[in-house]
């Protein structure tokens, strides 16, 4: 992989995609693990990221560890060092699929992405500079008009102001095949496409720097059997090397290596 390449093309039009991550198989694999988990959910009536119009799962390897393998990507490793540093973490996972789904359990029809919006973030008024976080997008299938592909608006990862929610702006539809990636800066405007019925699962992952607060505290979630089970590269994702100590007495220093040494 080119990673100068995708830098360069990250930081002129605001993303870049890399090609066959997955393989049609390891998609087909996906998906029906996201369809059990989403059947699992709406069982259990866990269903407040989910809705008619767009079915987000938080963190699905909670639910299965199947899903592990999404957290840290090795093929995309070294970019994202470049990109931001080499303490980067993991912020949030999903799985997401912009579709028209009804369900006796599903009540509401809003979708949290379907607006325009930014996974950036704000001081003053103002979005943070271009390269703060990162989102990553699999095509488990392919993405187009027809299923509600994501919309954006080209090298709006260069300005700071805040888009308008319900505003009408020229934009562009996020045409991708299955199994291919894309990384994209995460001050891009985007947006949800408009919902059919034809199914577009995706995995959805936010990245940032080792000091960013994620979503949610993995190590709370998981327990400690499960996160001391995982390997290294997963453990640093899901902040176990960069949360603060309690107090000074503990280490002064935030950032530890796997094996407890400060950096």
């Amino acid at each position: 992989m080119n990673i100068n390449k995708h830098i360069s093309e990250i930081n002129r039009n605001g993303f870049s995609i890399i090609e066959n991550v997955f393989t049609k198989k390891e998609c087909d694999q996906y998906i029906v693990k996201c369809e059990k988990v989403l059947q699992l959910l709406l069982s259990k009536k866990k269903i407040n990221t989910i809705s008619t119009e767009a079915q987000a799962i938080d963190n699905p390897f909670q639910y299965d560890d199947f899903f592990f393998k999404q957290v840290y990507f090795k093929k995309i490793d070294n970019l994202l060092k470049k990109l931001l540093d080499e303490n980067y973490v993991l912020i949030n996972s999903n799985l997401i699929n912009r579709r028209k789904f009804n369900h006796p359990n599903i009540k509401t029809s809003l979708a949290r992405t379907a607006e325009w919006h930014t996974d950036s973030r704000y001081l003053g008024g103002k979005r943070l500079g271009k390269g703060l976080s990162f989102i990553v997008y699999i095509a488990l299938e392919d993405f187009s008009k027809e299923n509600g592909a994501t919309c954006y608006i080209p090298k709006t990862h260069l300005i700071t102001k805040i888009p308008k929610r319900h505003g009408r702006y020229k934009h562009k539809i996020l045409n991708l095949k299955k199994g291919n990636m894309i990384i994209f800066d995460s001050g891009l405007w985007h947006k949800g496409g408009e919902p059919t019925h034809k199914s577009r699962w995706s995995i959805f992952n936010y990245y940032g720097p080792w000091w960013m607060k994620p979503y949610y505290l993995f190590d709370k979630m998981l327990g400690e059997e499960k996160i001391n089970s995982l390997n290294k590269n997963i453990k640093k994702m899901l902040h176990c090397y960069s949360t603060p100590p309690k107090s000074s007495w503990e280490r002064i220093s935030t950032i530890v290596t796997p094996d407890g040494e400060k950096y």
